[in-house]
């Protein structure tokens, strides 16, 4: 076997890093940092493909490494507060960024960047009020304050805002999301562009798609169909990625659509001014965003007026508090009488869930005494929907059913799974052979593990959304307790579109507890799975009626027969 010289080993670790290969990349340069521990150039390298392989601890050694070497390395200190960010490291991160600006090491932006962090898994109540009203400090200072720095989205001084991780507990984020909208304007003159000039519609009407995420994800996964069910005669469809869209078999899609002259497709550029041209090129009469605030850089965009209309959906399912978006699309079967309250957006009501759902497909088969499982809980989601309020659901669920187990999934990078575990055993009923932790699983044995379940806990405040319709391939009941909010009564709004009678949707956190144990010990759970799955089957997956609706809504819009 050909022994290398540290140069070609150099040489060829850097070439894996080149080709994204970041496993091999990062072998051989910790081959390398045995033998040159204060090897700058190393180091950078191995920093780089830690942090695309999401460990982020070892990043932070490494770059504690640098920092002790080279203490002003530049952007090494932004590097280090956004891996700390990463690990919901939020003190650290702060108090990193604060040394690196007195040292004038620091883009500026972090001066504002530290005060709207949030934590995704946080320690308790108390916790999320505090960086609540951290954040709205922030924000009234920006707006407060007479001479205020501008900052320019296309010189790297992006703030990533906090509209998501704002939305993860049981807070109205109405005026705060309103007001953080007044402030990213200030900040960045860009966003008051009011060139936007009404066109008439002569011929088609031109809809544009805005998402990072039209391939193989949730975003993708809810909305190709409802996109692809745009009469061609009627609308000319525009689909609008990122540089950041990943490949993927529905991405594949799109492109293959475009060949059939269903829609044409568009990679923005990374400049959100170099974007913006481009879309206003398109003259648009109607802007669909499926998502907002799950892409920051299409967050930017869509606090603009580049259309006569623009629509969100639940893509992410939370009030933007911009005037900008005209619409929340959203079925009727998903809002009560105090929903809109909660909305900047005018709630614009279809019949059914605006999405067409394929059915879940799996060539893998469960028994039937696994779908006869009892005492099975599950609770299939990100972590960060976990609420501090829910512990105290899966305790009791426990405590009242003996025989109960608890399943989680952990998150890949095992960071918020490792600040969850530490906020469960503050609770004394904590007990690690009772909540148990699973490692993430390919998407066939997920849908196993949602059949294997008896019953499915649906989080409070911030629910189920695509986990609930992928359950449906098996037909698994969810307990939820909905709120006056979108973002909670998804699951809600499925039941009723499903026409299921009495599902088990919870009045009270006792209420909750109860049902999660009686559904989960029911003699008759095949049978009723089977009847959840039926329902699915005819009433909530592949619903061509939605994408009729879609189309008669935006026609309806602009008044045209």
């Amino acid at each position: 076997m050909k022994k290398y010289s540290a140069e070609e080993l150099f040489k060829i670790a850097y070439a894996h890093l080149q080709k994204k290969d970041f496993r091999k990349s990062s072998g051989l340069f910790e081959k390398l940092i045995n033998d040159y521990p204060e090897n700058l150039s190393i180091l950078r390298n191995l920093t780089h493909c830690y942090i695309y392989l999401g460990e982020f601890e070892k990043a932070e050694t490494t770059i504690r490494k640098i920092i002790s070497i080279k203490p002003d390395e530049p952007f090494i200190y932004q590097t280090l507060a956004s891996i700390l960010k990463d690990q919901d490291k939020l003190e650290e991160a702060t108090l990193i960024i604060n040394q690196a600006l007195d040292k004038n090491l620091i883009n500026k932006k972090w001066e504002i960047q530290k005060n709207l962090f949030f934590p995704k898994i946080p320690s308790n109540k108390e916790e999320i009020k505090m960086y609540r009203e951290k954040i709205k400090k922030e924000i009234e200072k920006i707006l407060n304050v007479s001479f205020l720095t501008k900052l320019d989205y296309d010189k790297d001084q992006i703030i990533i805002p906090p509209h998501v991780d704002l939305s993860y507990n049981d807070w109205d984020n109405l005026e705060l999301n309103k007001r953080n909208v007044l402030a990213f304007k200030k900040l960045y003159e860009i966003l008051n562009d009011e060139s936007y000039i009404e066109k008439d519609i002569k011929g088609k009407i031109k809809i544009g798609v805005i998402s990072e995420f039209l391939t193989d994800h949730t975003i993708g996964k809810l909305y190709k169909d409802l996109i692809f069910s745009l009469d061609k005669n009627k609308f000319e469809t525009f689909i609008f990625h990122s540089q950041k869209t990943r490949a993927g078999e529905i991405f594949d899609e799109f492109k293959e659509k475009e060949k059939e002259g269903i829609l044409k497709n568009e990679i923005l550029p990374i400049k959100l001014s170099e974007k913006i041209e481009v879309i206003k090129k398109f003259r648009l009469n109607i802007i669909f965003y499926p998502d907002i605030g799950l892409s920051f850089e299409f967050y930017y965009l869509a606090l603009m007026r580049l259309a006569k209309y623009q629509i969100t959906t639940f893509g992410h399912p939370e009030t933007t508090g911009s005037n900008s978006i005209d619409f929340y699309l959203i079925s009727k079967n998903c809002v009560n009488e105090n929903t809109q309250k909660h909305y900047s957006e005018k709630l614009l009501l279809m019949n059914y869930l605006p999405m067409i759902y394929p059915k879940p497909f799996t060539k893998k088969k469960l028994s039937q005494d696994e779908l006869n499982k009892k005492n099975i809980y599950s609770c299939p989601q990100t972590l960060i929907k976990i609420h501090p309020d829910f512990d105290q659901i899966i305790f009791d669920i426990l405590e009242k059913d003996k025989k109960g187990i608890v399943y989680l999934i952990k998150d890949r990078n095992r960071v918020w799974y490792k600040k969850l575990v530490k906020r469960f055993n503050t609770n004394k009923k904590y007990d690690s052979k009772k909540i148990i932790f699973i490692d993430p699983l390919s998407y066939e044995d997920y849908l196993l593990h949602l059949g294997r379940s008896s019953v499915l806990l649906d989080p409070l405040f911030y629910g189920a959304g695509n986990s609930f319709f992928e359950s449906m391939l098996y037909g698994t009941p969810t307990v939820t307790f909905p709120t006056d909010h979108i973002k909670s009564r998804l699951v809600l709004a499925a039941y009723k579109q499903m026409e299921i009678e009495h599902p088990p949707v919870a009045t009270s956190i006792k209420n909750y507890v109860d049902l999660a144990v009686s559904y989960a010990n029911r003699d008759d759970i095949s049978a009723l799975k089977n009847t959840y799955k039926t329902a699915a089957e005819k009433k909530l997956f592949n619903t061509k009626k939605a994408g009729e609706e879609f189309n008669k809504i935006i026609n309806n819009l602009f008044n045209l027969t």
